[in-house]
């Protein structure tokens, strides 16, 4: 019995870590990617936790689309907003600014990344996953289905563009 829950420890961290923001996951410490749109709680945490960006990859069009209120709720909370539409299959021009963004961002930035469902999220930080930080393919791939990443034609483009990056 107590070897089971041993063995269910680091599982039970992880799980820990990913409740910080609700409906998060945290793909790498202090990189978050949300599985649908910011509310009040959000808010709260994201405040609590002392996040410093928030990128919304939504598009014009979208459901409960209102950037403007967004980007006012965050600068009333102190955080950084920006707005990069990108669509379900991002070219690579569009992964390699979230790559820049991403490793451009100062030390001890805490960014959470989100879309309608989280599925473009979890897509665009898995390249500086693979590329920047060193986790191998397959389970930045885990890591992004965990996050959010569901369709086929989002994880098609993410492994076109990290094999020619590769």
């Amino acid at each position: 019995m107590s070897r089971a829950l041993f063995l269910l420890l680091p599982a039970l961290v992880l799980q820990a870590q990913d409740s910080v923001i609700p409906r998060a996951v945290e793909v790498r410490p202090g990189v978050f990617v949300l599985k649908g749109l910011p509310n009040e709680d959000t808010c709260v945490a994201l405040k609590k936790n002392r996040f410093t960006h928030v990128v919304d990859l939504r598009r014009d069009g979208e459901p409960s689309m209102n950037c403007e209120a967004e980007s006012i709720r965050m600068q009333t909370l102190g955080i950084q907003y920006l707005r990069y539409a990108i669509n379900t299959a991002p070219p690579a021009g569009d992964f390699d600014f979230l790559r820049s963004f991403l490793k451009d961002l100062p030390k001890g930035s805490r960014v959470l990344f989100h879309c309608g469902d989280g599925n473009r999220a979890a897509a665009a930080v898995c390249p500086w996953l693979v590329l920047d930080k060193g986790m191998p393919l397959e389970e930045a791939i885990r890591v992004a289905k965990r996050a959010g990443l569901q369709r086929a034609d989002t994880e098609e483009a993410l492994r076109r563009y990290l094999s020619s990056r590769a």
